[in-house]
């Protein structure tokens, strides 16, 4: 750090030799509350001081940081002897005080450039800069320089109270770090020489702590340390913070520390109580700074709010965490299941075992069953706030267009949700064509030119098998922005699913026929009413089986056991939830009563009848027997089919086996049955033919 300051006052003494001109007075590359603007944005911001006795234009000036630049191309004036505050937020467009970049976070060199563009009238160079912290001349104008704990956009730089500050303190050493360990820990807290530590237990920023002399303690299951050094003629250490957990590496929680005032205070907490409970507020004005702690490992700065509608007016709240670098946090800090990288979080909160489980077990289904629908990659994580419990949420990307670019591998995306299809991203232009197409019944291939066929009716088909009431609400819908782009679902939010008998179809029929999965529309058209009812025989026959579903869900209550039953044990006096036992008897009743009376209410609604076909499939050992390419269980089969609607069955022996010729199948591995009652019963067999 020395050798850094070093370079930096020799940069500032060159650049102000015999220097009268304009300077870069003061730079600020880490704003979160320090300059605030009326919509709650934080830029940063650079300074400049004339020092003349006459006001001075920047117009045609330019200042460059790196390869990027800045040209003044309006009039903007400094006052004799006064400061202009310049904007670095790449929004030029807002006004000429609006730069066209932003700065880093982690240094660089900002040069001042005359009307040619080349002639030099000053340079700043400036190091890592910590949140909220400045750098800048002192005084005004002058080649001496100073960090500065309580920076001045637009007003006379003021040294601090101990004296110019030039350098950066040493943080202090935790030994071991925060993290995971078999048994609490003695921890031994190392300061430089002639320092002075200060230290919290409740995750209160140390910042405004007392220094204290303990340089040791013992750390137990939830212990929360955030540590700071203080060095004479130094700014304050970057933070030593960390949760410290005990237990085994995989059972490492998601540990959060934030100042308890951040959270909880009347005038400012996001999750206060009472009168002051947060049922509405959101922003970036809403928005606090955290330490997110993932797997036992290094704490990294984020933003924290309240997420969603759903769960704020619960006690347990779903959160999302913000990689912001106003905060210090890294680009694009989260890397999911399925590879891509986001600089969001989602804590979604499942305030309940039902919704935990639930959730899950589509996510499972919707995978082996390779739907053509998107779902957010979730991982189970048990949370801790400030070292205490918060119990079992589901870590996701947002399904926002920085996930939905990467999964579509395109550089722009049109993005659509709710009810009305309001654009998020892009425009809706392309999708009110595709839904003049659906509402003309235009043949099939020209819907499938706008639309992803396959997932609309996959979308369709979950819907009618949960018979989630809120089906019209959780829509939300993108494509690439490029030709050939077609429209395709995302699927989320599935935990209030209907009774299972509960006549959820003649529910969806009665509602706007285009809110979707637009189903008057599917069960109007000619062919997508049969593709639609053969998806869903197809699915209930098979991933939704209700042996199929039942083993997939008794396996994820299995897994999740133990998480489940901590988290109602954590919420049980604040939240009126059944215990996780009676979720998973709740979702056991529906995937063994659903699947029949939901062909009941499409058979009405279709106005086809029902037939059966009884099919013995071969163990999974010789090979699998696919239904319309989805495979089916082994064993005795009672397959219930719509009248009229085709369905095609293919044998797929695995290596040693051949087929043996099932009966009305004329080319032996592959039948076609037009209809179901024609067939009857088919036994399919498989032969050992030896390796």
């Amino acid at each position: 750090m020395r050798s850094l300051v070093t370079i930096i006052a020799l940069c500032c003494a060159a650049a102000l030799q015999a220097q009268t001109g304009l300077v870069i007075n003061e730079v600020q590359a880490a704003n979160r509350t320090t300059l605030v603007s009326s919509k709650g944005a934080t830029p940063d911001w650079i300074e400049l001081y004339n020092p003349d006795r006459r006001a001075r234009s920047l117009k045609g000036m330019r200042l460059r940081l790196g390869t990027r630049v800045h040209h003044f191309e309006q009039e903007l004036h400094i006052p004799a002897r006064g400061h202009l505050l310049l904007f670095a937020d790449e929004r030029p467009a807002d006004g000429p005080e609006h730069l066209g970049f932003r700065l880093e976070r982690t240094g660089g060199s900002l040069l001042l450039l005359d009307n040619d563009g080349t002639s030099i009238l000053d340079v700043f160079t400036y190091g890592p800069l910590p949140t909220d912290r400045s750098m800048g001349r002192l005084p005004d104008g002058h080649t001496d320089w100073s960090f500065f704990v309580q920076p001045s956009p637009g007003r006379s730089n003021q040294a601090p109270s101990e004296g110019p500050l030039r350098g950066i303190s040493k943080r202090p050493e935790l030994e071991p770090p925060p993290g995971h360990y078999a048994s609490p820990p003695h921890v031994r807290i190392t300061v430089p020489e002639g320092c002075s530590l200060y230290l919290t237990h409740d995750g209160a920023d140390p910042q405004s702590a007392t220094a204290g002399t303990s340089t040791a303690l013992n750390a137990f299951h939830g212990t929360v340390l955030r540590a700071i050094t203080r060095c004479p003629g130094m700014l304050e250490s970057e933070e030593q913070s960390g949760t410290y957990t005990i237990g085994p590496p995989e059972s490492a929680p998601l540990a959060l520390i934030a100042a308890p005032d951040d959270l909880w205070s009347d005038e400012r907490g996001i999750l206060t109580e009472g009168l002051h409970d947060n049922y509405s507020r959101g922003g970036v004005e809403w928005e606090r700074r955290v330490l997110v702690q993932a797997g036992g490992g290094t704490s990294m700065p984020a933003g924290l709010r309240v997420s969603g509608s759903g769960s704020r007016g619960l006690a347990k709240r779903s959160f999302k965490l913000y990689a912001r670098d106003r905060h210090g946090s890294p680009d694009s800090a989260w890397t999911m299941a399925d590879g891509s990288r986001c600089d969001e979080l989602m804590l979604r909160a499942d305030a309940s075992p039902h919704a935990f489980l639930a959730n899950q077990l589509m996510d499972v289904l919707v995978q082996r069953g390779q739907l053509a629908l998107t779902m957010q990659p979730a991982r189970s994580q048990m949370v801790l706030l400030n070292g205490k419990p918060w119990g079992l949420y589901r870590a996701m990307p947002p399904k926002d267009a920085q996930w939905l670019r990467q999964r579509a591998g395109a550089e722009a995306v049109d993005v659509l949700e709710g009810p009305s299809f309001s654009a998020l991203n892009g425009n809706d232009a392309h999708f009110q064509h595709a839904l003049e197409l659906l509402q003309r019944q235009a043949p099939l291939d020209s819907l499938g030119s706008y639309l992803d066929v396959t997932s609309l009716l996959d979308l369709a088909s979950v819907d009618l098998f949960t018979g989630r009431a809120d089906h019209e609400l959780n829509v939300r819908c993108y494509r690439p922005r490029q030709a050939g782009g077609r429209w395709r679902w995302v699927l989320f939010d599935l935990d209030l699913w209907a009774p299972p008998t509960e006549p959820s179809v003649m529910r969806m029929l009665g509602g706007d026929p285009l809110a979707a999965p637009f189903l008057p529309l599917l069960l109007k058209h000619p062919q997508l009413q049969p593709m639609l009812l053969a998806r869903v025989s197809t699915l209930l026959a098979t991933i939704f089986h209700p042996t199929v579903a039942a083993r997939a869900l008794d396996s994820l209550y299995q897994q999740h056991r133990t998480q489940l039953e901590a988290d109602h044990a954590r919420w049980r006096t604040d939240l009126d939830n059944p215990p996780p036992q009676a979720s998973l008897a709740h979702l056991h009743t529906h995937l063994s009563l659903r699947p029949a009376a939901l062909m009941q209410q499409l058979a009405s609604a279709s106005g086809r009848q029902l037939e059966h076909l009884q099919i013995e499939v071969p163990s999974a050992k010789e090979g699998a027997v696919l239904l319309n390419g989805v495979a089916l269980p082994e064993g005795r089969q009672r397959i219930a089919w719509f009248k009229g609607v085709p369905a095609t069955l293919v044998l797929m022996p695995n290596p040693g086996y051949v087929v043996e010729r099932p009966l009305g199948a004329e080319a032996g591995q592959r039948l076609v049955l037009n209809d179901a009652e024609d067939v009857g019963k088919l036994r399919l067999r498989f032969r050992f033919a030896g390796p």
